[in-house]
């Protein structure tokens, strides 16, 4: 299978490109900035989005969604993280990928057509949940969860006795607290949950290491786009600003940095494609692929964000320029996963843990061989 996405998916790609252009321009992102804390609420073009098909891209027909792949959903997070487009869609689809493989199809609908907007703790904090005769009860603070505070579904870890638990819980019976986030377009909340009765069945099939790589693979497909635009933004500057009579692009600091920029994003790119393609392999194959793509794309848009401000130069620093907003969403985004170095351990353990797999089942097929020799 090519590393590359399809025609099709390129196609995809433009189709989100114009309609994020048009119904969520550069100005309707900025007027979160100067809004008050608080929050947002249903964002204006939720319906049209839903109407578009993307918030079920990822999921079967049968659940509402459009029949798609991880892929497909990724192709798309680029666009919307290219044009950071602010509120919950990254939460949401996440927690719908995530209510999908534990089967829990009556919410996946409801987050596929857009009914439900959803969030996702990525750990436990302190939330601990103790069984009773009819599920579980939930007492305690999750870690900061994106877009939380308008959310209508929360998918939260606990602690329980026999280990961690995952559950879907209504955001109406928790205490929600927008947080002061450093990307004001889609910030972080407090949840709290005070004695909060979860029915049995809101028990999800899920592992800490599922939700992590989904969450990594999705996070990356967005850094994507934060990286993209930071080097388009850089490389557009530099063909116009002069300096000394002459474009700043053509001097050697400025040009290759903007190829360093270049070579990041594609690095990145190429892993979150193989990444999303592999959700669906054994834990070993898909956890390598995506702590690698999590720790290159993450990397990669907060690094490109920064270069780029560095070559706007003054213009960068203002508060006048977008430069800032993909900073932030960068900046956030390694907040809530981790820095690029965390992820590299990760998968520099899965890597040696699947070569001494590999040795011992190779080993004895050796040793028989050299045996059957020796005898013969």
């Amino acid at each position: 299978m090519g590393i590359g996405i399809t025609q099709e998916q390129r196609d995809l790609a433009g189709a989100v490109a114009g309609w994020v252009a048009r119904t969520v321009p550069p100005e309707e992102v900025r007027k979160l900035l100067d809004a008050a804390p608080g929050r947002h609420g249903r964002p204006a073009y939720w319906d049209a989005l839903a109407a578009q098909g993307l918030l079920g891209l990822h999921l079967p027909e049968a659940d509402g969604g459009g029949g798609g792949a991880l892929l497909d959903l990724a192709v798309v997070l680029e666009e919307l993280g290219r044009a950071a487009l602010p509120g919950p869609f990254l939460p949401t689809t996440l927690a719908a990928a995530l209510l999908h493989r534990a089967g829990a199809r009556p919410l996946v609908r409801a987050l596929a057509t857009g009914q439900l907007l959803g969030a996702v703790a990525l750990g436990s904090g302190t939330l601990t949940a103790a069984g009773t005769a009819d599920g579980y009860v939930l007492d305690g603070t999750a870690p900061p969860v994106l877009a939380g505070a308008d959310a209508d579904l929360i998918v939260l870890a606990a602690e329980a006795p026999t280990g961690t638990v995952w559950l879907a819980v209504d955001a109406a019976a928790l205490t929600v607290r927008v947080q002061e986030s450093a990307d004001p377009t889609r910030p972080t909340a407090e949840v709290v949950a005070h004695g909060v009765p979860v029915p049995g069945a809101r028990l999800l099939d899920l592992d800490d290491t599922l939700v992590h790589d989904l969450a990594g693979v999705l996070f990356a497909a967005e850094s994507c786009g934060t990286a993209a635009r930071a080097l388009t933004t850089a490389t557009e500057h530099a063909t116009v600003r002069e300096q000394f009579g002459r474009p700043i692009g053509q001097f050697q600091a400025v040009k290759h940095l903007c190829a360093d920029m270049l070579v990041r994003c594609e690095q990145a790119r190429a892993l979150v494609w193989d990444a999303a393609r592999a959700a669906h392999e054994p834990p070993g194959p898909r956890g390598l692929t995506a702590a690698l793509a999590t720790a290159t794309a993450l990397d990669a848009a907060f690094s490109c964000a920064k270069d780029c401000i560095q070559i706007l130069g003054g213009i960068g620093f203002t508060w006048e320029h977008d430069a800032h907003l993909h900073l932030r969403r960068a900046l956030v985004a390694r907040q809530l996963l981790g820095g690029g170095d965390l992820h590299r351990r990760r998968a520099a353990r899965l890597a040696a843990d699947g070569a001494r797999r590999a040795l011992r089942l190779e080993l004895p097929a050796e040793a028989d061989r050299y045996r059957a020799e020796a005898r013969a």
